[in-house]
């Protein structure tokens, strides 16, 4: 009898985890972090001490659309992001905001999700500000902003709820970066870096 109820138990949790859960359309909000880590001294120049950059991190949403019968996913995703490092007077404050296209491909696609997950960014806005005991000496923005990601994304499916997280790199370049006040040559920044995000939302 213990056997038959095993077995009966091992069918069951199999059933479950192979079961089709496949979502025409997702939507989702994220929280991520970016580690990136620009050159600061080009940015302040003359500075003998420079801050330590902590990640940028805020908040975004993806929007989903995976035809049936098919394992891949098209959609679009945005991120509001932005980091304040300080040092011995010295001010580091970056911003930005990205909207990406985005590609994704499920391997496992049940109650489980695990694929490769891409974007390509296709609209950029910010500024980077270099502040020394609390003048801004250089105000950076670029209107030749590229950004691409690739990672992993894997979670659940709970009653048509998402949860997950994502792993990855994102190339995040801002060519020909001018200072609004004139006192910082033009600059190619790198804000390039490992990122992470959690990933909370919907399917139908």
């Amino acid at each position: 009898m213990k056997h038959l109820l095993l077995c009966a138990f091992i069918f069951a949790t199999g059933s479950l985890l192979s079961a089709p859960a496949h979502a025409i359309f997702e939507v989702r909000a994220t929280y991520g972090l970016l580690a990136s880590k620009p050159d600061l001294a080009p940015l302040f120049t003359g500075s003998p001490s420079l801050p330590t950059i902590a990640p940028t991190y805020g908040l975004g949403a993806d929007a989903i659309i995976s035809p049936p019968l098919f394992s891949m996913g098209f959609g679009v995703r945005y991120e509001n992001m932005g980091v304040e490092a300080s040092s011995s007077g010295i001010e580091f404050k970056a911003n930005y905001s990205r909207t990406a296209l985005l590609l994704n491909y499920r391997l496992i696609d049940t109650l489980l999700f695990l694929g490769p997950i891409v974007t390509y960014g296709i609209s950029h806005s910010g500024e980077v500000k270099a502040i020394q005991n609390g003048t801004e000496t250089g105000v950076f923005s670029s209107d030749k902003i590229t950004s691409y990601s690739v990672g992993l994304e894997a979670g659940v499916k709970l009653i048509g709820f998402h949860l997950g997280a994502e792993l990855g790199y994102q190339d995040f370049r801002w060519k020909n970066a001018t200072d609004s006040t004139g006192n910082v040559a033009t600059q190619d920044i790198n804000m390039s870096g490992s990122y992470a995000k959690v990933l909370l939302g919907f399917g139908i």
